[in-house]
């Protein structure tokens, strides 16, 4: 058995925020989205997979464009022409009524609200059972897991779909506990909503695939899927395959004495050229603490108009800078706890309160994404509420539960 399991695709990603981007940079990178998509339906067709899993977060909101509506169809159809069934759900971004209308292919089962389970047979004759649900509205905040089934009797491999994250009920994104997704004994959990590639357990794999596609520079590396295959002896092994045409980079160079202003343009510009490689990368550059700049040097890089420079120099269309800093002259020292971790844990309760939150929140109010998320007809509590956990989502502040941390 073979399958690829991708999440958040997010077809309509606006990627705002980038300034004096050339235009055909600019139009390669919303349609990047799109040409992953495109490379992960070649994929599927070259490993010759038994199914696809498309695990929340096809769109980035929950009324889509049509060219993100028409490109989605078409990949679809070229896994239908292709007999390559897929299975899908939507997110906290593209929620859907469970009456929306949609005309899938005949090779698509798209789940609803409530958590159900569609079973596959493979060309091979293996009986697959993948349980899983939508979203039907922003956020998920009632605990999914009890409305799972145990694995099934009949099946011979059983793969949960599930787009969420580690936490407790009421949070917003379809909270879950590893342990609990342990309980259910599935072979496989298809996870999606953490934009970063990560394992939550090895076997039976729990996994995260990671975006199809960076939408913003803390969204580094390489982007894509994972291609899982299995074994002889009943387990599943997970391979990452990046599919992303344009990757955002944090690149320190080497830099080395003094430099005035033209010196380090042209270090830098020489640099790049010869580092960033297929596919074409979005930059941020850290210069060196131990660099050392002239005035001239230290005042363009301030102001930014060393940035601009910098991008007036690119040529060949493989790398842009984004954004152009110092490096700090100290480096935060690692420490080593050790038998003090239980002592330093105590004291960071102590301090992450709910009543630091909750002051810091205050301070915040004026947060576009704050604004844009709070609901009218909330009570005073239910604002502060809401404001704390929203700045937990934003901010990637974790708390501990049951020895694992949040992810978010």
């Amino acid at each position: 058995m073979k399958f690829i399991h991708a999440a958040d695709l997010h077809l309509d990603t606006p990627f705002q925020g980038l300034r004096d981007l050339p235009a055909d940079l600019q139009q390669r990178l919303l349609q990047a989205p799109l040409a992953s998509l495109s490379k992960l339906v070649d994929l599927a067709i070259d490993e010759t997979v038994d199914f696809v899993l498309l695990v929340g977060d096809l769109f980035d909101q929950a009324e889509q464009s049509v060219q993100a509506q028409a490109a989605l169809m078409l990949q679809l159809e070229r896994l239908n022409e292709a007999q390559i069934p897929v299975v899908l759900s939507f997110g906290n971004h593209d929620f859907q009524p469970d009456d929306a209308d949609w005309h899938f292919p005949a090779n698509v089962h798209a789940f609803g609200s409530q958590v159900e389970t569609v079973t596959l047979t493979t060309a091979q004759q293996t009986q697959v059972a993948i349980t899983g649900f939508s979203y039907a509205q922003r956020w998920q905040t009632a605990a999914m897991i009890d409305q799972f089934p145990l694995k099934s009797a009949t099946a011979d491999y059983q793969i949960g779909m599930w787009h969420g994250q580690v936490g407790v009920a009421g949070d917003h994104y379809a909270p879950f506990s590893v342990g609990e997704l342990l309980s259910k004994h599935y072979d496989y959990w298809a996870l999606g909503h953490i934009h970063q590639r990560q394992a939550l357990n090895v076997q039976p794999p729990i996994e995260y695939p990671g975006n199809l596609q960076g939408r913003q520079r803390n969204e580094t590396g390489a982007k894509g899927c994972l291609l899982v295959t299995s074994t002889t002896d009943h387990q599943l092994k997970v391979d990452f395959k990046p599919l992303a045409t344009i990757v955002w980079r944090e690149w320190q160079p080497k830099l080395a004495g003094e430099f005035s202003r033209s010196a380090l343009l042209a270090q830098l510009t020489d640099q790049l050229g010869k580092t960033m490689t297929t596919p074409t990368q979005l930059v941020s550059l850290k210069l060196p603490s131990e660099a050392k700049l002239d005035e001239g040097a230290s005042l363009a890089v301030a102001q930014g108009s060393l940035l601009r420079q910098l991008q007036q120099a690119t040529t060949g269309g493989m790398w842009w800078p984004v954004d152009l800093q110092m490096a700090t002259a100290t480096t935060p020292t690692t420490l080593e706890f050790g038998d003090a971790a239980a002592t330093w844990q105590r004291v960071g309760q102590s301090v992450i309160t709910p009543e630091s939150v909750a002051s810091l929140a205050d301070r915040l109010l004026d947060e576009d994404f704050l604004n844009g998320a709070l609901l009218d007809d909330m009570t005073a509590n239910q604002w502060q509420q809401q404001i704390m956990t929203l700045l937990t989502d934003q901010y990637q502040l974790t708390r501990e539960k049951d020895g694992a941390a949040d992810a978010d």
